[in-house]
């Protein structure tokens, strides 16, 4: 009877080629200085770089809050083992005194991790905010230089074409001014 659970390792292996392609791809230097050139020309290599600093706090902040948390709860374990040499129930009653530190220790650092993921989720919003603003400029950039040229291209052709025309004139009276000497002689 095969299980309904089983371990996803196609994905599993889709996801690791992702990760390595990508490690590949950024590890090697010329990828990464041409990268660094293209944000730096699109303008957002500093939002890019102020987004990964404000995951690096926030993972620092979280990290810390772990770690706080888990040295209350180890003081509190190093206090249940004390009170267990005393006996079972002043175990089960050293457990309950300090159930609502460790719980309270848990929920800061909880509080603590989702104040920094709100901190980071704010810094990427303004961030893309200001890169919407930069490519919405960049466009309108974009479009006025093509109306630019293109105001350019058709005066360039009109200028061609009233250029084509007057030669043609100057030719046929030319022509026409040797027919009527032709026509003299």
């Amino acid at each position: 009877m095969k299980s309904d659970r089983h371990f996803p390792v196609k994905r599993l292996l889709v996801l690791g080629a992702l990760v390595g392609a990508g490690a590949y791809y950024f590890s090697r230097e010329q990828n990464r200085r041409a990268l660094d050139a293209k944000l730096a020309d699109l303008g957002l290599k500093d939002a890019a770089q102020d987004v990964g600093q404000s995951v690096t706090k926030s993972w620092e902040k979280t990290k810390d809050a772990a770690k706080d948390a888990g040295a209350v709860i180890a003081d509190k374990a190093g206090e249940v083992k004390d009170a267990a040499a005393g006996g079972a129930q002043a175990a089960a009653d050293k457990v309950k005194e300090v159930a609502g530190d460790v719980k309270g220790a848990v929920a800061d650092a909880s509080g603590k991790a989702a104040d920094a993921a709100r901190d980071t989720a704010a810094t990427a919003s303004d961030k893309a905010a200001d890169v919407a603003d930069k490519a919405r400029d960049a466009a309108a950039d974009a479009k006025d230089a093509a109306a630019d040229k293109a105001a350019e291209v058709k005066a360039d052709a009109q200028a061609k074409v009233a250029d084509v025309k007057a030669d043609a004139t100057k030719a046929a009276n030319d022509v026409k001014g040797a027919a009527r000497d032709a026509k003299k002689s």
